[in-house]
């Protein structure tokens, strides 16, 4: 008799970041509606050799490691991660406070590390359950966010992916009930600005118009903490240490060609925008990326709308170039590395939301 497998569609996620000095797994605090779960699950084996007067014997196999590296992308949507992800990258967030003073809705979120006091990343649960059945879940515990990658572009909503280092899930465990928020609102295309600025300029509303770009094409900025993850002994099978690496961070955005962006090229090359011998000294600017979404509330008189601004102070720019044949638009392709020398945070993220508290669990 012939039967039907269940579709994969019938697969969510839901994430719940551990407080400090919690061992169990968090609950599932907020449900990811993202794509491409990629578990990474890996059991690692190694041959167990020898000599027993004779050639050397492969006497079977035995397992060294059980580690888990999972992830995927989503659409910035605010209340549902968006603010979560950048509290998991940073370990260290403001807020959340009134986006102005007499705000009941409009929250707003600081996120940046703390160099003077800095804290170990915090460490979440992610479930990926399967609806059709009752105890099909698999549990990533003790997550560490290692990677975080931010897409936007001129015709699609902008993106996110995280990935992180976790514990082997446990398996066949009860699957979560979907927390889903009943407002939905994410960063759509069309509500980006790109600034572009000298290094040390403090961009305020007065002044930043000066320095933006009037259109872009597509942009990306990326985070990777190298971590590793590693067995103790003692701990469970599949329970592994983790341990940050040196972070790594880039970007890059791409802008038509025009007379009114060509001389970021020229600045590129030669250090400055009418130079025409190329420069020993190295490029480097500061980079605001600003995102305007609806409305959430007015307040004497004063809108108050969503809102995430993602302030890099200090990147290298390691390519900008425009292509010289073809056929397709004439465009500028720009790549940069963040510069992160400790003394302030390499990154810092605003976000004005209705996001009342971050998903935090309890002990």
């Amino acid at each position: 008799m012939g039967v039907i497998a269940p579709n994969l569609a019938y697969h969510y996620w839901s994430l719940g970041i551990k407080p400090t000095g919690k061992t169990a797994p968090e609950q599932p605090l907020i449900m990811i509606p993202g794509t491409e779960f990629e578990p990474e699950k890996e059991i690692e084996h190694e041959e167990d050799k020898g000599h027993t007067g004779g050639s050397s014997l492969t006497m079977g196999m035995y397992r060294k490691k059980a580690a888990s590296s999972p992830g995927y992308e989503d659409k910035a949507r605010y209340q549902q991660g968006w603010e979560d992800y950048w509290y998991l990258l940073f370990g260290h967030v403001t807020g959340p406070d009134p986006a102005i003073a007499g705000a009941t809705k409009a929250k707003k979120y600081v996120f940046a590390v703390d160099v003077v006091n800095p804290s170990d990343p915090p460490l979440c649960t992610l479930y990926n359950g399967y609806a059709k059945t009752a105890n099909d879940a698999y549990v990533y515990d003790n997550c560490m966010l290692n990677e975080l990658e931010v897409k936007f572009k001129n015709d699609e909503p902008m993106s996110i992916a995280p990935k992180f280092v976790s514990d082997y899930p446990q398996f066949k465990q009860p699957n979560p009930a979907r927390v889903v928020p009943t407002k939905k609102v994410k960063i759509e295309a069309g509500q980006t600005v790109l600034y572009y600025a000298p290094v040390g300029v403090t961009l305020t509303e007065a002044n930043k118009a000066q320095y933006a770009f009037p259109c872009v094409i597509e942009g990306n900025v990326k985070v990777n903490n190298n971590a590793e993850s590693e067995p103790c002994g003692g701990d469970d099978f599949g329970t592994e240490t983790k341990n940050m690496g040196i972070r790594e961070s880039e970007g890059g955005f791409t802008i038509p060609w025009t007379e009114q962006t060509k001389w970021i090229q020229t600045e590129y090359e030669s250090g400055t925008t009418d130079g025409t011998k190329v420069s020993s000294e190295p490029l480097r600017k500061q980079i605001l990326i600003e995102s305007i979404g609806p409305l959430i509330e007015t307040v004497t008189s004063t809108d108050v709308f969503h809102k995430t601004a993602i302030l890099i102070p200090d990147v290298t720019i390691t390519k900008c170039d425009s292509p010289q044949s073809g056929d397709e638009r004439k465009s500028i392709e720009t790549e940069f590395k963040i510069n992160d020398e400790s003394l302030a945070s390499f990154m810092t993220v605003e976000v004005i939301s209705e996001l009342a508290n971050l998903h935090i669990g309890t002990i």
